[in-house]
């Protein structure tokens, strides 16, 4: 009886060993890591100008080619990633339903991002095969932007002038990409290619009328644009020689109901130089309107020097 015991008690420590090594075995085994994968570099625009095989018709923006000149974001929407084909494009498409001008249906659309500021040649591939890219110019004390394929974000950026087929759209960095945490589904860009709703096209409408106004020197008429607080302003129409809009687009970022937002383009010339403190030339200011109700008209009630960031 007690050899019988005794075997009993060896099998059961047997195999609570075995266990026990099982258990750790399983605790020390690694975690699948992380791998890395290459990235096709890509050509800068500059250089698919000069072999000729630029994508698009039209001209370039100039800050593209040479990083510095002026530019206006005017396209803003939800895109979800669809592919990263190299470091300098991404391939996305739109979360919202969108209508081009002169068309009646919508339809999600497929975009191209060109990246000024080039994406690293290394991405990130996890074991559930999630790719991970992240920017190749990181800036100090802000952590690196990264752009997760299928992943959906709204992206700021500047239209291609004149493009075909697929809409070229140009990002200086990949901090344009901001994740998509509200879940939300929108698109806006220039309204000569992309249908505007209503309330734009009036709040639109009258900056272009205020300016026609401006280059007139008519100042009832501008006022009739703008709230009571901003009348009796000195416009200094004298010293003006002319005022021309050439360029609106809105703004869209997390405006106050009843309130629209607009960067505006324009050029102004004295003459005999400058005699106020708008600068002589091509300026670009932000404007601001808001209106009462749905049936009230919009006015301007703000304007600033340099525009407003999307």
């Amino acid at each position: 009886m007690k050899i019988t015991n005794a075997r009993h008690s060896s099998r059961i420590t047997a195999f609570t060993g075995i266990l026990l090594a099982l258990v750790l075995a399983a605790g020390c085994t690694p975690k699948a890591a992380t791998g890395t994968v290459d990235v096709p570099q890509g050509n800068t625009m500059a250089q698919d100008i000069q072999k000729g095989t630029t994508p698009c018709k039209g001209i370039v923006p100039a800050f593209v080619l040479d990083g510095k000149s002026l530019y206006i974001m005017n396209t803003q929407a939800t895109f979800k990633v669809t592919d990263v084909i190299d470091t300098r494009t991404v391939r996305a498409d739109t979360t919202a339903l969108v209508t081009l001008a002169g068309q009646t249906s919508k339809k999600q659309l497929s975009v191209v991002f060109y990246l000024c500021q080039p994406l690293s040649d290394k991405a990130d591939r996890s074991p559930d095969g999630t790719m991970t890219y992240s920017s190749a110019i990181p800036q100090k004390d802000v952590p690196t932007p990264t752009i997760i394929k299928g992943q959906t974000y709204t992206v700021t950026g500047i239209l291609q002038p004149h493009w075909q087929g697929i809409p070229l759209i140009y990002l200086p960095s990949a901090f344009c990409f901001v994740q998509d945490t509200a879940n939300e589904s929108f698109f806006y860009g220039p309204s000569d290619q992309f249908a505007q709703e209503p309330s734009s096209i009036a709040a639109r409408k009258v900056i272009e009328e205020y300016f026609k106004y401006w280059n007139g020197k008519n100042l009832a008429e501008m006022e009739k644009r703008m709230t009571p607080n901003r009348k009796n302003i000195n416009w200094g129409f004298d010293a003006i020689d002319y005022v021309k809009l050439i360029d609106i687009n809105e703004r869209h970022s997390q405006e106050a109901p009843g309130t629209k937002t607009f960067n505006v383009v324009f050029e102004i010339k004295y003459k005999k130089g400058k005699s106020s403190s708008i600068d002589e030339g091509r300026v670009s200011w932000g404007y601001l309107l808001k209106r009462d109700n749905a049936n009230s008209p919009w006015l301007i009630y703000d304007w600033g020097g340099g525009g407003y960031d999307w």
